[in-house]
């Protein structure tokens, strides 16, 4: 382990060409980010649903093993684990995917099929699809192979318009032996995250900002909202292990502050690429999504 993490310190300060021809030769066999896993299976992320009056939630799953592997018969199926706002385990639901095929799966049908409620009407969602018995069979003389879907997340308001967010992280591992899925992250990095652009709060009805935790211990997140001037107004939240919080910013309660050029930042993100999900909610009553 010592000799390990002594490589891995050496090797973060080599050129980015050098460091991925370094990850390749020591890991040869292994994955980079989890040195003792070995064989074959998925990586997953974890996701943002919300299901009220305004919004619901769609997913499209598409078969992507057929993309892999055209000539193979690559239907499979997978689930649908729905959690609520604090990670606990809501239901889960099954589908089939047929080869070259997808499945549309939206939120607030997955609640009545379940007999589920939420009474804050988000959370936070994972999908497994399992690699097809086909395509196991065409891989197995690779030492080690993972795949991982990052499909878009789909949001559509009352209105009929469709939005739609890509994922961002990595959640679970699941091996393909059947075994128990592994943690990607343990405790919270206390990471920061800020926007590249300003905001003009001026310009939006709401505008909210989400924040993921996809570790396996709640972290405390500050959303700082400050104008040209340095003035700056605060709002935390302990966000639960695999829960999710909204942050929500309005003309209202950002009063105080110059809104035409707000600057955003988000400290004590739980974990490194878990970038905030955005909502832009016009006065017209359009509304976008977007990572940051």
């Amino acid at each position: 382990m010592l000799q390990q993490k002594t490589v891995m310190m050496v090797a973060s300060h080599l050129p980015d060409r050098l460091k991925r021809l370094a990850k390749s030769v020591y890991f040869r066999g292994n994955h980079w980010a989890h040195p003792s896993l070995k064989g074959f299976g998925t990586v997953q992320d974890l996701y943002y649903w919300v299901a009220d009056d305004k919004l619901d939630s769609m997913l499209l799953l598409q078969n992507y093993f057929s993309a892999f592997f055209p000539e193979l018969e690559t239907g499979t199926h997978g689930s649908v684990s729905l959690f609520d706002k604090d990670g606990q385990l809501l239901g889960v639901k099954k589908f089939t995917v047929v080869q070259h095929g997808s499945t549309k799966i939206k939120v607030s049908s997955m609640l009545e099929e379940l007999q589920v409620s939420s009474s804050d009407g988000f959370g936070t969602l994972e999908v497994h699809m399992a690699i097809p018995p086909a395509v196991l069979d065409h891989i197995q003389d690779q030492q080690s192979l993972y795949f991982w879907d990052r499909f878009y997340m789909g949001y559509t308001t009352s209105r009929g318009q469709t939005f739609f967010a890509h994922g961002v992280d990595k959640t679970h591992i699941y091996p393909e032996d059947g075994s128990k899925p592994i943690e990607w992250y343990k405790k919270p990095r206390g990471e920061e995250w800020a926007p590249e652009i300003p905001v003009d709060i001026e310009d939006y009805e709401r505008f909210t900002v989400v924040m993921i935790n996809r570790t396996t211990q709640s972290s405390n997140m500050t959303l700082s909202l400050s104008d040209a001037q340095d003035n700056s107004l605060d709002w935390s939240q302990v966000v639960p292990s695999k829960g999710v919080r909204r942050f929500e910013l309005t003309n209202e309660n950002t009063q105080g502050l110059d809104r035409l050029e707000l600057r955003m930042r988000m400290k004590g993100m739980a974990s490194e690429f878990g970038r905030p999900v955005v909502f832009k909610e016009f006065p017209n009553g359009a509304m976008s999504a977007m990572h940051c």
